[in-house]
């Protein structure tokens, strides 16, 4: 096997490359593949380029040892993570009905994963190899690092380190941090005493190991029983996020403490280069051909990341949580070499999917504050922060650039763009040429509601931003004599959002002919503010107490994102008589944005 092939994911491919063990065990709920939208790869080339043999056991059996043991033990750690999804986001709805499709299993089969799914294979790994260092990772872990409100079980859990007894929890993207903990075991350190890693957490038996200068929250056991508690408790850890100035964070547990490191700093261009020009194969592992591949891949396969990180704040998404709110930008040379790989691939028909990351349209965007701290929670919220320095013109000269590689014929933006940055960005020819050339049809923007409450406890721009940018658009795609249509997302059941605001949505919908294809009915995602403030009824960074829906409220104002589909016309009769509305059951003609 070269070194650009698979790494090995059972006993037979390690022999093959003359192994006798391995150094390093990756256990991932999703299936393999080896491309750099999937966490476990890049974790494992990461390693696999420091000089570790690393081996990875995607979805293992759970029920038994026997695949956990096939590779021996390792010799330096087992690292675990339940995939590119929480395990429990991955297998059930808003609804909390099992979702019959899991697009990170081979064939889209679900149940490949067990719930909870870092838990259960920590449980396997310490019954296997009693005394192995382990170290969780991935969404799973980052967002369950800290006494956190679980939606699936309508209560606050324990930190999934305690619950799963593991060593460390390394959040985030988390490359840096997994090298240095490998590295320190090699050196013969023990586990015990590697604790001061930023991007880490770890459990201290005593209050002497605790880091100087440590924020301390209130404990575990206070934050499970008192709701002013927790929300104290998310307010401080909420303030620790920015590396520039972030201090170690301790909540005490039982009789134990639970240390979080200050995050790491922002990788630098030349880092992320480096990563992303490892030997990925940008396929799902052979093993997955008779099964009907792997459906994640095919939305990626010929997709390139620009940048990590996001600076918008948007109290429900997870993503600068771990990613980090500081953008990090690959240069346009590193983006070029990875279209020229691509387009000598078989099986490459011109087209690059999308360029960009989070939000396509902040690549290479970046804080100009060089003294001082900053203590905003956002960005871009309430309004643009003064030293966020913003260039649509970078991104349209990396697309040019790409679009320029022999072999690539077309290069869009399929992952969208925040629709408020193009009404302020630097670069006033952006989108009339994200238009003329980088979209494919559709572009996806999120505007989430029209509702000034709904949005202001999201943390998102008010509904006159998106109608400037919807008529902005349409002149721009006038221009450019190109038919383009907007796909906006919006969300139910947000905190904040009541009957009327999905009435008021629902209408507006209506009225410009817009169906709504993919619903976003809100689920809580671990550590984040929504989470907060639907737990706990109010917001923990003003104070204010915040309307919640649930139960079957929830579900109409769901339906209402598509009152005209033929099964949510029952549901929404009754409601619609009432208030007069009985014309948003009939689906109109959809017109362009």
């Amino acid at each position: 096997m070269a070194k650009t092939d698979f790494l090995p994911v059972s006993r037979e491919e390690m022999l093959s490359l003359g192994w006798r063990g391995i150094d390093i065990l990756l256990v991932s709920g999703d299936a393999y593949v080896d491309h750099p939208s999937f966490g476990v790869a890049v974790i494992a080339r990461v390693l696999e380029a420091a000089g570790y043999r690393v081996a990875i056991l995607p979805q293992p059996d759970w029920r038994s040892r026997e695949e956990f043991l096939q590779f021996g033990r390792p010799r330096l750690f087992v690292g675990i993570t339940a995939g590119n999804l929480d395990s429990m986001l991955a297998h059930y709805t808003a609804a909390r009905v099992p979702r019959k499709v899991d697009e990170y299993s081979p064939g889209g089969l679900p149940k490949k994963r067990p719930d909870r799914a870092c838990l259960v294979y920590a449980n396997r790994i310490r019954e296997c190899f009693p005394g192995i260092p382990i170290v969780l990772g991935g969404i799973e872990a980052s967002l369950r690092r800290l006494a956190h409100y679980d939606y699936w079980s309508d209560s606050v859990r324990r930190s999934i380190l305690v619950d799963s007894r593991a060593n460390w929890i390394a959040y985030g993207m988390a490359e840096k941090a997994v090298l240095e903990i490998a590295r320190r075991l090699a050196e013969g350190e023990s586990p015990e005493s590697i604790r001061e890693v930023p991007g880490t957490v770890w459990v201290s038996p005593t209050a002497s190991g605790l880091p100087a200068e440590s924020v301390f929250l209130p404990s575990e056991e206070e934050v499970r029983e008192n709701k002013n508690s927790f929300a104290e408790a998310f307010r401080l850890w909420y303030q620790q996020l920015d590396p520039r100035r972030a201090k170690p964070v301790v909540q005490g547990s039982a009789n134990r403490y639970l240390v979080q490191m200050p995050p790491p700093m922002p990788l630098s261009p030349e880092e992320l280069d480096r990563i992303y020009s490892l030997p990925f194969t940008r396929k799902a592992h052979p093993v997955y051909q008779r099964q009907g591949g792997v459906p994640a891949l095919t939305t990626v396969a010929t997709s390139i990341t620009a940048h990590r990180g996001c600076p918008g704040g948007c109290a429900f998404c997870s993503l600068a949580l771990h990613q980090g709110r500081l953008v990090q930008s690959r240069s346009a040379e590193s983006l070029c070499a990875e279209a020229d790989y691509l387009s000598r691939q078989k099986d490459f028909r011109g087209t690059i999917s999308d360029v960009g990351g989070p939000t396509a349209n902040v690549y290479g965007a970046r804080c100009l504050l060089k003294e001082g701290v900053c203590f905003r929670e956002s960005c871009l919220y309430p309004t643009r922060c003064r030293y966020l320095f913003l260039d649509g013109g970078r991104h349209l000269s990396v697309l040019k650039q790409v679009a320029c590689r022999p072999g690539v014929k077309h290069v869009f933006v399929g992952t969208g763009i925040r629709h408020d940055l193009v009404l302020i960005d630097r670069c006033q020819d952006y989108l009339m040429e994200l238009c003329r050339y980088h979209v494919s049809g559709h572009l996806k923007v999120a505007p989430e509601h029209i509702a000034r409450p709904v949005l202001s406890c999201m943390r998102k721009s008010y509904p006159e931003t998106f109608e400037e940018f919807r008529e902005k658009f349409k002149r721009a795609a006038a221009t450019v004599n190109r038919e383009l249509y907007l796909t906006p997302y919006f969300m139910s059941g947000h905190p904040a959002c009541r009957l009327e605001h999905m009435l008021e949505l629902a209408e507006y919908l209506h009225r410009l002919g817009f169906f709504v294809e993919q619903v976003q009915d809100f689920i809580p995602l671990p550590m984040t503010l929504s989470a907060c403030i639907f737990w706990t009824g109010f917001d923990p960074l003003t104070g204010e107490p915040v309307y919640c829906c649930r139960g079957q409220e929830k579900n109409l104002q769901r339906a209402l994102l598509q009152p005209a589909d033929p099964k949510n016309r029952k549901k929404l009769e009754p409601l619609l008589q009432k208030t007069g509305k009985m014309y948003l059951l009939k689906r109109k003609a959809r017109r362009v944005s």
